[in-house]
């Protein structure tokens, strides 16, 4: 027996990725049969003053315009674009599908701005009075702000904890919904739909690393992340969870297994035939008291415990998911490699271990930020890599060393559009100073690839994964390949939206051009890497200023042999002790 259960389509204006359509009012009304209601936050912006408007249009007016509607002047250069505060479509919020923001959501990413994008943090440059004082300005933008109700928030009060059962349970439902179609297998934001993805202006949008969790716009606690299921991200690709969204609306869990188990089966008898109908009537059931409901109907007691059932279902497995997603990200953003998380490169005896070997996984990753390179043109003001994380072996010739980096897509030699000639593609470049400076003080080369002091770099490319070219360069535009090239291995994979780069090379060569390494000797080390699907080529690229790392010396045999000797020399000195006081005592 095959039977379908009926399906409610609500017209958004937002489509999910993958055709299902969004039905966002049925969320607006769950809240309204709800039993609880999150309490609404006691501060409110005040009345719009020439105060706000003087504030916005000193601070925020160059992103989002003069009339709000995202097209400042600097917005043409920005990705995502600024808000379009016209629309009501807000992305961050505590309120429900199809509801607008409330004030104080307004005034937190006010605050706080929104991590990687080129919206600040504004809690430093303006005072909280001022603000407030942008926040009631920016609402005169939108009509809909104008009315005195209420935006009705989301419930948070049915949370799940986190635990390992909760996020098995979520990592299913990551593949059940077609999360894995934007965000990828392992959440890198590397889906095949996340290339052509676009927001409602149609200006591209990249759907967000979950592994990276620190860049969540909108927070990356789990209430935060539940937030975005609920709510949606409006104006984006990202939709609100809806009843539909979930395998078999109206259904309890153990149901909805029972169910699951029915359908597979090649041929049911008539009692399960008669169990599975009851079952799809139940769902039926749920669908149309959802559509009652939107079109303003009065729900009955029974009608109304029916739906409020069916939505728990939801928000249990929205928790199970964001409990899911919370665990794909570290719990903070990893340090900076300087001081203690310094890159050191560890001593072993033998063979360097190559890529994909175990040993690598012994090794914790330093960390090393990027950033997009604004000081000299074309300009990289919409970066989309975060960070190189690099781990390092040597032994008494050679040194290894593995790069890892998230990019959303695998990128290699592609023409650009405009010109016809430039190579856009993923690529890494290594630097190095030519000469190590001689203490902490010395004066290290241009970090922007040197300058009167050269730099020497090893450079990379995704469309050649077994080969590194050395190149010397006395500044970002000034850079030769070396005629001489040293027997440098190599070799880069890219999986789940991650680059792995693995690089050997000796510690001494012949070429006075080359870096010579030592162990002990800290060497000064910085970044550069390009986003083919970005645009990045030539000088628009992100870029990183210099670190350090250093060969940890070869530990010595002798750290073996001083406690064994302290320990003898104690106890011959305990003994010495102990007849001493007997002599003296007799």
């Amino acid at each position: 027996m095959t039977r379908r259960y009926k399906k409610i389509t609500f017209l958004t204006g937002q489509s999910r990725p993958g055709g299902r359509a969004a039905w966002a009012m049925l969320l607006g009304c769950c809240a309204l049969l709800a039993s609880m209601l999150s309490v609404a936050r006691a501060q409110k912006a005040p009345e719009a003053s020439e105060e706000g408007k003087r504030v916005y249009e000193k601070s925020c007016a160059h992103c989002h315009g003069i009339e709000g509607r995202g097209d400042g002047s600097a917005a043409e250069n920005l990705l995502p674009r600024p808000r379009d505060f016209t629309r009501g479509l807000y992305k961050i919020r505590s309120t429900e599908a199809g509801q607008l923001p409330t004030d104080q959501d307004l005034f937190d990413i006010l605050t706080e701005g929104m991590p990687g994008s080129s919206m600040p943090g504004w809690e430093t440059a303006l005072s909280a009075n001022e603000r407030w004082e942008v926040v009631a300005y920016i609402k005169t933008f939108h009509e809909g702000f104008k009315e005195n109700e209420a935006p009705r928030q989301i419930d948070l009060s049915g949370k799940i904890a986190y635990s390992e059962q909760s996020v098995e349970t979520g990592k299913a439902l990551y593949t059940e919904l077609g999360c894995v179609e934007c965000h990828g297998n392992v959440g890198r934001g590397d889906g095949t739909s996340a290339p052509t993805l676009t927001d409602e202006w149609g200006f591209r949008t990249w759907p967000a690393n979950l592994a990276q969790g620190w860049n969540f716009r909108g927070g990356g606690d789990t209430e935060d992340i539940f937030k975005r299921f609920i709510g949606g991200i409006a104006g984006s690709p990202m939709p609100a969870f809806e009843g539909d969204s979930f395998l078999h609306f109206g259904l309890a869990s153990e149901e909805s297994k029972r169910l699951t188990e029915l359908e597979s089966k090649d041929e049911m008898t008539e009692a399960e035939e008669e169990e599975s109908g009851k079952f799809y009537e139940k769902m039926d059931a749920a669908v149309d008291i959802a559509l009652s409901i939107t079109e303003g109907e009065t729900l009955n007691t029974e009608d109304r415990q029916t739906f409020d059932n069916a939505m728990r279902v939801v928000y249990e497995k929205s928790w199970h998911l964001a409990n899911y997603v919370k665990s794909l990200s570290p719990e903070k953003r990893p340090e900076p490699a300087i001081g203690n998380n310094v890159l050191r490169a560890q001593y072993v005896g033998g063979e360097l271990p190559a890529l994909g070997d175990a040993a690598w996984e012994t090794l914790k990753a330093s960390y090393f930020p990027v950033v997009g390179q604004i000081i000299v043109e074309p300009r990289q003001f919409n970066p989309t890599l975060d960070s190189i994380n690099v781990k390092s072996f040597y032994n008494d010739n050679e040194v290894a060393f593995l790069f890892t980096w998230d990019d959303r897509t695998h990128t290699t030699a592609l023409e650009d559009e405009e010109t016809g000639k430039k190579v856009l593609e993923d690529a890494l470049a290594i630097q190095f100073p030519v000469k190590v400076p001689q203490g902490p003080t010395a004066p290290k080369p241009y970090f922007l690839w040197g300058g009167r002091l050269p730099v020497y770099l090893w450079h990379w490319k995704a469309s050649a994964p077994e080969q590194v070219t050395e190149l010397t360069a006395k500044g970002i535009n000034k850079a030769e390949v070396q005629a001489v090239q040293s027997n440098i291995q190599a070799k880069g994979t890219y999986t789940d939206g991650q680059y792995n780069l693995w690089v050997k090379r000796a510690l001494k060569t012949d070429d006075k051009k080359d870096l010579q390494i030592e162990p002990g000797v800290f060497v000064p080390i910085a970044f550069s890497a390009w986003d083919g699907a970005n645009g990045d080529v030539d000088t628009n690229r992100v870029i990183s200023s210099w670190y350090t790392f250093v060969l940890e010396p070869v530990p010595s045999s002798r750290r073996f042999i001083y406690p064994p000797l302290v320990a003898l020399l104690s106890v011959g000195a305990l003994f010495g002790l102990r007849m001493f006081v007997r002599r003296r005592n007799s």
